[in-house]
């Protein structure tokens, strides 16, 4: 937090406290004027810090890897735009960074999807813990689709998948999560589409919730996109 940032939170500080034991008209104005000062100069060193940080890639980055023409596009602006406003609006460090890292690839190869608003809003809204996950079980089905070419769709099929399909506690431990967390997390991702759980799938009511869980295509894609993955 830069000098000026302290200044205007200190200041929100008397004003609030004045504006709570004041029975002087133009209290509460006081303290929204003062608030509305303290989060533009939050919101501006957000997205000053993120530009400096981008402007230290950018520099060390051949210039021909950038798209020139879509950098002057509308296009380019919406999104950058879109980015900005989730930066201003968070102060994980670690969510500043995977936006960058976003922006940054748009700047070299556009990611063509649909989906791009919908994408930039599950990567503000998920934490890095949730991505682990996600990557977890994409490395799961590539395991998967390696397995069964090597054995062959049969023998695939009567093994029922259960080397990859690793039970709730397995998954959890190997993860590092305590059951809680851990449920809460993929709860989150299947309500996000990210996931699925097959069990539920299989309407046949005896699976354990949570135990037998995929990614889905939409999670792919959205993992290919938060890496800036060329290959769409």
């Amino acid at each position: 937090m830069n000098p000026d940032t302290r200044i205007q939170l200190g200041l929100l500080g008397s004003a609030f406290g004045e504006a709570l034991v004041s029975r002087v008209p133009g209290g509460v104005g006081l303290l929204a004027d003062a608030f509305i000062r303290y989060r533009n100069l939050i919101k501006q060193e957000r997205v000053c810090d993120l530009l400096e940080e981008l402007k230290k890639d950018i520099e060390s980055t051949d210039p021909h890897e950038f798209d020139q023409e879509y950098l002057r596009s509308e296009e380019f602006s919406d999104i950058l735009e879109s980015i900005l406003w989730r930066v201003v609006n968070t102060a994980s460090e670690e969510k500043v960074h995977r936006f960058k890292m976003i922006l940054l690839n748009e700047m070299k190869h556009t990611y063509e999807s649909d989906f791009k608003e919908t994408f930039l809003d599950i990567a503000f809204r998920i934490n890095e813990d949730q991505i682990l996950i996600l990557d977890h079980f994409r490395e799961i089905k590539g395991s998967e689709l390696e397995s069964s070419s090597e054995r062959g769709a049969t023998e695939s099929e009567d093994a029922g998948g259960e080397g990859a399909r690793a039970s709730l506690s397995r998954e959890r431990d190997f993860l590092g999560f305590d059951e809680s967390k851990y449920l809460f997390y993929v709860q989150d991702l299947v309500s996000k589409s990210l996931l699925y759980d097959e069990n539920i799938l299989l309407f046949d009511g005896g699976g354990k919730p949570y135990t037998n869980l995929k990614i889905t295509p939409f999670g792919e894609e959205f993992l290919r996109f938060i890496e800036g993955s060329p290959d769409q």
